[in-house]
């Protein structure tokens, strides 16, 4: 059912990582926060288009929320924006 498909992916996600096919998330979050002025929040990890991304959420030093994504694989932020636009 559902309930398992999710466990894959974090199953997959973390073979992934231990076969250091990814980045480990503390390599990730110093590369997004010295690019981005701002604090992580939260982190999720995920498969989007058959590749592996950091999705993070963050806060600027003036209260806006900001979301990221990150390739896993190259540490490459992807995509920067206001949280919520779309």
């Amino acid at each position: 059912g559902p309930a398992t498909a999710g466990l894959d992916d974090m199953t997959r996600a973390r073979e992934a990582l231990e076969r250091g096919e990814v980045l480990p998330l503390v390599t990730i979050l110093d590369l997004v926060e010295k690019r981005i002025d701002a604090r992580v929040i939260e982190v999720e990890f995920e498969q989007a288009d058959g590749k592996y991304v950091y999705e993070f959420e963050l806060i600027t030093p003036d209260g806006r929320l900001l979301e990221a994504v990150a390739d896993a694989v190259t540490g490459e932020i992807v995509s920067i924006g206001e949280d919520g636009d779309d």
